[in-house]
């Protein structure tokens, strides 16, 4: 999903101002944004009521995907810390909750900001206070439980961020949200992880894996579609010895998928239709929304070069 600039959707002189910014956050030209909002910042408290709500033309967008627009909303969230520094509170404080004390999405917000800084302590005790709050809408709460997570992650606690993404995972799957995709593979990921950490016979399996799989898609985008092929022929090989319950076998989608995307490319449409169906199913077997959406369009276009 490409995530829109802050104030792409902002009338006027501060558009681009907003824009400017927005693009200097993602850069990390951290005097450039700085110089920004010392610049502007009367302007940007007076009109803070636009850049901290979120635009009518991308409500769907978090709606559907908010993991994925938050880029969009830590470009507001830094703006408002300087803002602070600089003598104007107002933007930081409604951002905050201080305006809006009933606003889980405030308070989530003020612990990206505190995570964002290293500060995830204090963040994580945001987070574990929304999980007190006894909260039915089970979307949410995998959604917090997926920001403990990503905390544990970056403070190399595997466990710990195992145990949210699978909990995370489990609320995504019963309430049927399209991030249970990107839970699956969250928890998957850490997984893996802790396994090749930990050195035991899964991890080193899934190390390989994992390597062949990255070559194999090196050799396809470079075009050498035939390599390509055996060397994931090989990886299938060797799946093949590995019991039924091996962690590994998370690869066969990836893998089915492009040996049907190698084939497309040399031409053989009736073996990528088979080895794409064979992908597609392997994603339904795990859940994996966003993978039946990509080998279903794949298949669709396999059909329409006939």
């Amino acid at each position: 999903m490409k995530v829109p600039h802050l104030g792409e959707y902002v009338e006027g002189e501060l558009g681009p101002v907003l824009r400017a910014l927005s693009v200097a956050d993602r850069d990390g030209d951290h005097a450039g944004f700085r110089a920004l909002c010392e610049q502007h910042a009367a302007e940007l408290d007076a009109d803070r009521d636009v850049w901290l709500s979120v635009p009518r033309e991308l409500r769907e967008s978090f709606r559907s995907n908010m993991e994925a627009m938050r880029p969009f909303m830590l470009t507001g969230q830094r703006i408002a810390r300087d803002l602070d520094g600089l003598g104007y509170p107002a933007a930081l404080r409604q951002l905050a909750g201080a305006d809006e004390r009933d606003n889980p999405m405030a308070r989530l917000h003020e612990a990206d900001a505190l995570a964002e800084d290293g500060q995830f302590e204090a963040a994580d005790a945001l987070l574990r206070a929304e999980l007190g709050e006894g909260l039915a809408d089970d979307g949410w709460v995998a959604l917090v439980h997926s920001r403990l997570a990503t905390n544990a992650a970056k403070r190399n606690d595997l466990d710990t961020a195992i145990e949210h993404a699978r909990r995370a995972h489990e609320l995504a799957q019963r309430s049927g949200h399209r991030s249970v995709a990107r839970a699956a593979e969250v928890l998957d990921e850490l997984l893996t992880a802790r396994e090749i950490r930990r050195d035991t016979t899964d991890g080193r399996r899934l190390d390989a894996c994992r390597e062949a799989l990255t070559h194999a898609q090196q050799l396809s985008d470079r075009a050498l579609f035939v390599e390509s092929n055996r060397a994931l022929h090989r990886l299938l090989d060797e799946l093949d010895t590995y019991p039924d319950d091996s962690p590994a076998h998370r690869f066969l989608a990836k893998l089915c998928g492009l040996l049907g995307l190698n084939h497309f490319y040399l031409g053989d449409r009736d073996e990528s239709r088979a080895w794409t169906r064979k992908a597609l199913h392997e994603c339904r077997l795990r859940g994996d929304r966003i993978g039946e959406e990509v080998y279903e369009a794949n298949l669709k276009e396999i059909d329409r070069r006939e």
